[in-house]
């Protein structure tokens, strides 16, 4: 049985707001859980065009951390 429109819909918004609930803890997240965030974001041409002293800039600059510090440790 394929899932109708409105299932896919409301998947889509469980799995957008448990990303959203992960970054926002504080928690260190994983590199796999960065690496499914950013997956997350691509497949559904999320795109930021970062200007100059912008929230998207900060996110750039923390998310871009996160990830330098997931690498080191692993």
């Amino acid at each position: 049985m394929k899932a109708n429109m409105n299932e896919l819909h409301t998947l889509h918004k469980k799995l957008a707001d448990y990303y959203m609930d992960a970054l926002e803890s504080g928690e260190d997240l994983s590199s796999g859980n960065l690496a499914a965030i950013n997956a997350f974001l691509k497949n559904n041409n999320i795109q930021v065009d970062v200007v100059e002293a912008t929230p998207g800039q900060n996110l750039t600059f923390k998310l871009r951390e996160l990830v330098e510090a997931s690498a080191k440790e692993a």
